[in-house]
């Protein structure tokens, strides 16, 4: 497990450890909180009939969950992009395309766990994609960023969070 902080950001990537890992040993992260699924085994989350219900929505290809109560019915599998926030909110479309090639416009959202193998935010033969995401991350401002895929980054502007999460991790 590597860590690091950027601007007022707190970060840490590992490969030892997944999104189940996190929500289950420290469900502060996301209850009584909304998340924002960009990304749900490599693909859009569309809300199955329970979570409908349950009041999860899908807008522009992005899934919104209701306020987080527990975390033992949150859709969750691998390749998975969560952001998290205190209030709902809409982070808009999720860009199709490859964003070295064409860039995002406003109202759009890159998924980052698809970018791989192994989307790491250590990575630094991947410097240009790292810096693309660290732009989206302060455009949105999420409390908490969670991406699963080869290797889980983690990323919260909440330091107590921040130091349970690596505490339960280690």
């Amino acid at each position: 497990m590597e860590t690091g902080s950027r601007g007022s950001f707190f970060w840490l990537t590992a490969t030892e450890y997944q999104l189940h890992d996190v929500i289950t040993s420290c469900p502060e992260v996301v209850l009584s909180k909304y998340i924002a699924v960009t990304s749900f085994d490599s693909g859009s989350l569309v809300p199955n009939e329970d979570e409908t219900v349950a009041g999860w929505q899908s807008r522009g290809g992005i899934a919104y969950s209701p306020k987080v109560e527990s975390v033992d019915k949150l859709p969750h599998d691998v390749y998975d992009e969560w952001y998290v926030f205190n209030a709902p909110r809409d982070l808009g479309h999720l860009y199709q395309g490859n964003i070295f090639e064409t860039s995002m416009k406003a109202g759009q959202v890159a998924a980052f766990v698809n970018y791989g193998p192994g989307f790491s935010l250590k990575n630094s033969e991947a410097k240009d994609l790292t810096d693309l995401f660290w732009l989206q991350l302060e455009r949105i401002r999420p409390q908490t960023f969670i991406s699963d895929g080869d290797i889980l980054n983690f990323v919260t502007c909440d330091k107590q969070i921040f130091a349970a999460v690596c505490a339960a991790l280690r």
